[in-house]
């Protein structure tokens, strides 16, 4: 165990060397956190999508101008709002608190034979360090995905579609999933996911209105919202800039999709979510490094899975900085 606490400390080490220049973000909090902060502010108000009302709100935070807009859904603004009843600095490690919770809930319920194995994949991952430098949220899709594997495991497969539910904070990293559910016929799992799903919205009405998915998709389509796709690692970020970049994109879709199909359709349930963790992140229109964290628990899978040496040597690419 001397040698993997080793491993650890190298990747994290390793990982902190890469990203040297940007660290005092993560103490500063000059960083995507000032977003969070001002939708727990406006949290069951009309500004929650309204871009003049979450500058306002970030720029009453005095050197922390960093304008960001909110563009999750609105139950997970109400699940944030409590932040609001402490001052910036408090809340920002409160944050970071609760992602680094995110890590070891992922650890601790990841099934794998030993522990060990999933801390250091998690200690070598370049984009989960991205995630605190930006003060994002990624490691609340890798404790659902970590709690939803558990129970799957455990035959408990109702709960864990309601546990993977959770990962409508991040919708757009797993279009994929019907994939798996019909090749496998996890039809308890789509159950459990579609109650979730359905437990969510009802909030989201609840707390942002019956006009809230106009105000929503404004925000999205917004030309300011995502202001550099050239740096994203999916098919658009790929193809952007190219001429007919759209068309090149729509092509790439088909092509992830079909070869996904593939995968997911074998024996192998290893491989099968692998597929669709990585082939989601790929499909993803909006996706940063931060959220390649995904391939952190594809790799585990591949490592696993029936695929052999090509498969592990393939997962130890991807977890290398």
């Amino acid at each position: 165990r001397l040698w993997l606490v080793l491993g650890c400390a190298l990747g994290i080490a390793l990982n902190c060397f890469v990203y040297y220049p940007m660290l005092g973000l993560v103490v500063h909090g000059n960083n995507d956190f000032i977003c969070y902060y001002a939708a727990a502010q406006l949290s069951g108000t009309s500004g929650l999508y309204d871009q003049p009302a979450i500058k306002r709100a970030e720029l009453a935070l005095g050197d922390r101008r960093h304008s960001v807009v909110f563009t999750r859904l609105p139950f997970y603004a109400a699940w944030i709002s409590p932040l609001r009843f402490f001052d910036f600095d408090v809340a920002y490690w409160i944050w970071q608190t609760l992602s680094l919770s995110g890590v070891l809930l992922f650890v601790y319920f990841w099934p794998a034979q030993d522990r060990w194995i999933t801390a250091v994949a998690c200690c070598w991952s370049l984009p989960l360090l991205e995630g605190f430098i930006s003060g994002q949220d990624v490691t609340l899709l890798l404790a659902a995905l970590g709690v939803s594997m558990s129970l799957w495991s455990r035959g408990r497969h109702f709960a864990a579609g309601c546990v993977l539910s959770l990962c409508a904070v991040k919708y757009h990293l797993f279009l994929s999933v019907p994939l798996l559910i019909l090749a496998h016929r996890m039809w308890k799992l789509a159950d459990g996911l579609g109650a979730g799903a359905a437990v969510l919205a009802v909030w989201s009405f609840a707390v942002g209105g019956w006009s809230w998915p106009r105000h929503y998709i404004e925000i999205l389509t917004h030309h300011d919202t995502t202001p550099d796709w050239i740096g994203m690692p999916n098919i658009r970020g790929l193809v952007v800039g190219l001429p007919y970049d759209r068309w090149w994109e729509a092509a790439g879709v088909v092509l992830v999709l079909l070869a996904a199909w593939v995968v997911v359709r074998g024996k192998d349930e290893s491989l099968a979510v692998a597929a669709t963790l990585a082939s989601g992140l790929l499909l993803g229109h909006h996706a940063f490094l931060r959220d390649a964290v995904l391939l952190v628990p594809a790799c585990l899978l591949m490592w696993r899975s029936s695929g052999g040496m090509p498969c592990r040597l393939t997962a130890l690419l991807m977890l290398c900085p």
